[in-house]
């Protein structure tokens, strides 16, 4: 069989291979990417569990003289956790085409101040999880934590560099680079 007569059995075997639709593509990209996120938390759970094991083998560590009770020593219910989806998250929008978007991927939008200026995500002890997912949905937002802030509604203001959402293998990726949202200092 000549080589021309080989690259054509080859061309005309490759022409009836079945090509996954590019749903199917995406859905298996999601799939993994809530594998490695439920791989990195059961990580990060398996790593405080053993330091657990560790301390108490060592026995109790000295405490220390105990403060009178203050407003400051009040404990904030910070939740870390990731939303299971979009419409569990509360935000306020300032811009209309980045409160449009963000309506279209499914999240819960309210009406928010006209203020304009560079993108700032600012949010509470009660949004910790869901400003993480919101901040995959938007990159070069700067996060702006506030522990006193009450309630779990974020206010996000984008200003006119504002040019959409990053796409769902963005979101995927970032959300797999972030790992588990961790509390900041003070919870």
């Amino acid at each position: 069989m000549s080589l021309s007569d080989q690259l054509r059995a080859l061309e005309d075997d490759v022409a009836q291979l079945p090509v996954a639709p590019a749903a199917d593509i995406r859905a298996r990209g999601r799939r993994r990417g809530r594998t490695q996120l439920t791989a990195t938390v059961v990580a990060v759970a398996a790593a405080a569990t053993t330091a657990g094991v560790v301390a108490t083998l060592h026995g109790p560590a000295p405490q220390p003289a105990a403060a009178p009770p203050s407003r400051a020593a009040v404990p904030i219910e910070c939740v870390v956790t990731l939303p299971t989806s979009p419409d569990q998250v509360r935000v306020r929008v300032s811009d209309t085409g980045a409160a449009t978007a963000l309506r279209e991927r499914g999240f819960t939008v309210l009406s928010g101040p006209g203020d304009t200026g560079p993108a700032v995500l600012r949010y509470g002890p009660e949004a910790i999880g869901d400003a993480a997912l919101l901040r995959a949905y938007l990159p070069g937002v700067t996060p702006v934590y506030d522990p006193g802030r009450a309630g779990d509604t974020m206010d996000l203001t984008v200003g006119p560099a504002f040019t959409g959402l990053a796409t769902t293998t963005e979101v995927n990726q970032a959300l797999v680079e972030a790992g588990a949202p961790t509390p900041p200092p003070g919870c």
